[in-house]
């Protein structure tokens, strides 16, 4: 990463980010919950990305190098990208990066989203993008250990094991972008 990318971030208006307090916190109900509200009035896409590399098929691939692997999910089972797929995103893409070669990834899948309503669940794509929406889920009550998240001033959305104190009906996608309903 060069010293330019480490000031200037992407504006993707068109992305809501989610980051969360670590694992089993409820990131991905909280972004399947978004992609079945936003997919009823418009087509999204949903990214999974992952800095640990899991087992494929290379039928799945869409596009790899040495640095990243960009899989497109077409499977019903419960991997998380595939509940997104079943959530109701129309297309459904599983990113495997390393944190340092994440921009590059990044930089391939742009090219095959279109600019439409794309939902992603990422830890470290904070540090590439600057979204419309950033969520930060962390389980109530819970002490947020990843307070580096915090710098980017994220919505912290709370999960008490059955809800989220958020109204997911509030984000909508309009003139090309994600954000809150006024």
């Amino acid at each position: 990463m060069n010293s330019l990318t480490l000031h200037t971030k992407i504006k993707l208006s068109h992305f809501l980010l989610v980051s969360g307090n670590g694992r089993n916190v409820g990131k991905t109900t909280l972004a399947c919950k978004i992609i079945t509200q936003l997919s009823k009035s418009t087509p999204v896409s949903g990214i999974k990305i992952s800095s640990h590399f899991h087992s494929y098929s290379e039928d799945e691939v869409v596009k790899k190098s040495d640095s990243f692997v960009i899989l497109e999910e077409k499977k019903h089972n419960s991997k998380d990208s595939s509940l997104m797929l079943q959530a109701g995103a129309h297309r459904v893409y599983f990113v495997m990066a390393a944190k340092q070669n994440l921009e590059d990834a990044l930089s391939q899948l742009l090219k095959l989203i279109p600019n439409e309503a794309v939902v992603c669940e990422s830890g470290g794509l904070h540090e590439h993008v600057s979204p419309g929406l950033f969520l930060f889920v962390n389980k109530k009550n819970k002490a947020i250990e990843k307070v580096h998240l915090l710098k980017q001033e994220p919505i912290i959305v709370e999960n008490d094991g059955e809800n989220f104190n958020m109204n997911i009906k509030d984000i909508c996608f309009t003139n090309k972008r994600i954000q809150l309903r006024p």
